[in-house]
């Protein structure tokens, strides 16, 4: 019978070791054993959790569904980003990094990257005008930076697929490091340099992936050695909001 490790799930499912502990101690998905590894007919189960999650309804609501054999109305990610509001604005720095944990642990990272912290970023730069507005985007840049040191230390001493994201333009640092969060979640151990430079940066470590954050666009001159390494079948790609190529 063929059988599949943790790590060989989450790269089919495209879930995180994390998400499958959770669901598991939840009941939203049977165990393994840790001897023999995952059967194939579990697959099948996960990938109906993983749709279910993408809805952002709370595992308590999955599990109704399940029982119930059909989903009913979900608050969805909109309640967990304001959960995550009411934090920044009463909680302590313990009690808002439990929740970004939480969150983290029992969704998909494009998931709850794209449809919570991205959006709630952004709501926090460009539309939250009230009393303290600075201070909250303070705290939840700072939030997201003990996250992404949190995740990336676990990946690399888990030995994950090395993974070099380099900054060449930034319009918003805190973006970035969700980035990093996204692709760590992803199974890669990255490494991040956000030192914005004409000098192509460092890694301290050999990588297979190459990224280039683009925030404000490409320089000329970096693009030009983006498309010498490409030519030269080296493993790096553009990303980031802004890949147009500017003057300087």
């Amino acid at each position: 019978m063929n059988t599949f490790s943790t790590e060989a799930i989450c790269a089919i499912t495209g879930s995180h070791p994390a998400c499958i502990e959770r669901w598991s101690k939840a009941g939203l998905i049977s165990l393994h054993d840790s001897q023999t590894g995952w059967k194939i007919e579990q697959i099948g189960d996960i990938h109906r959790v993983v749709d279910m999650a993408a809805s952002g309804a709370s595992l308590t609501e999955i599990r109704v569904w399940q029982l119930e054999g059909k989903r009913t109305w979900t608050a969805g990610w909109p309640a967990h980003r304001g959960e995550l509001l009411w934090q920044l604005e009463y909680g302590s720095d313990r009690a808002l990094a439990r929740l970004m944990r939480k969150i983290d642990h029992e969704y998909c990272g494009d998931d709850y990257i794209n449809h919570v912290l991205r959006p709630l970023n952004k709501w926090l730069r460009q539309e939250d005008t009230l009393a303290g507005s600075v201070r909250r985007l303070a705290r939840f840049h700072e939030a997201v930076l003990h996250r992404a040191q949190c995740v990336m230390r676990d990946a690399y001493r888990n030995n994950r697929v090395p993974l070099f994201l380099e900054a060449v333009s930034i319009a918003d640092e805190t973006d970035v490091w969700l980035e990093a969060i996204r692709l760590t979640r992803q199974g890669f151990g990255v490494e991040l340099s956000l030192r914005v430079s004409d000098k192509p940066a460092v890694s301290t470590q050999r990588y297979q992936h190459h990224l280039l954050w683009c925030g404000r666009g490409i320089s000329s001159n970096k693009h030009s050695q983006f498309i010498e390494k490409l030519n030269a079948g080296q493993p790096i790609r553009l990303c980031g909001p802004d890949t147009r190529v500017t003057l300087s």
